[in-house]
């Protein structure tokens, strides 16, 4: 059994401070046609996969001492980053199992807070990989 707390997406050699959740989408780019041999029957393949992660995490900035992590500070900085320097190298792990990285770039950044004392103000970043995805070997 895989853990929530087990899997890890990194940006550069960091992880986001206070992550909460972790989500991958890999979607399959389909190509279909119709031809008169196949007698009208759509064919469809598969020539491309658009892969996105989704990061969700509680707002917090750094305590001292702490170096490992990206808080928030550090993560609108990446997100307001253009051009060819825009692109950020991300691994996403599982304990124990395979690793998977790619260059992806970062499409949407939200931070959500409330009036009410209780709720803790959270952060979302979309990322999009541009390129290949693939699994870490060596």
């Amino acid at each position: 059994m895989i853990l929530g707390y087990n899997v890890s997406l990194s940006i550069g050699d960091k992880t986001i401070l206070a992550r909460t959740q972790e989500d991958l989408t890999i979607a399959a780019q389909v190509k279909e046609s119709i031809t008169k041999d196949d007698e009208g029957v759509k064919k469809r393949k598969v020539t491309g996969h658009d892969v996105s992660f989704r990061v969700s995490a509680l707002m917090e900035l750094h305590g001292t001492g702490t170096t490992s992590k990206l808080d928030r500070d550090e993560v609108i900085a990446l997100a307001l980053v253009t051009g060819d320097s825009a692109p950020v190298t991300v691994v996403y792990a599982v304990e124990g199992g395979d690793s998977y990285t790619g260059s992806a770039i970062i499409t949407n950044y939200t931070e959500s807070s409330s009036a009410d004392p209780d709720t803790d103000t959270t952060v979302g970043l979309d990322l999009q990989i541009s390129g290949a995805f693939t699994k870490v070997t060596g």
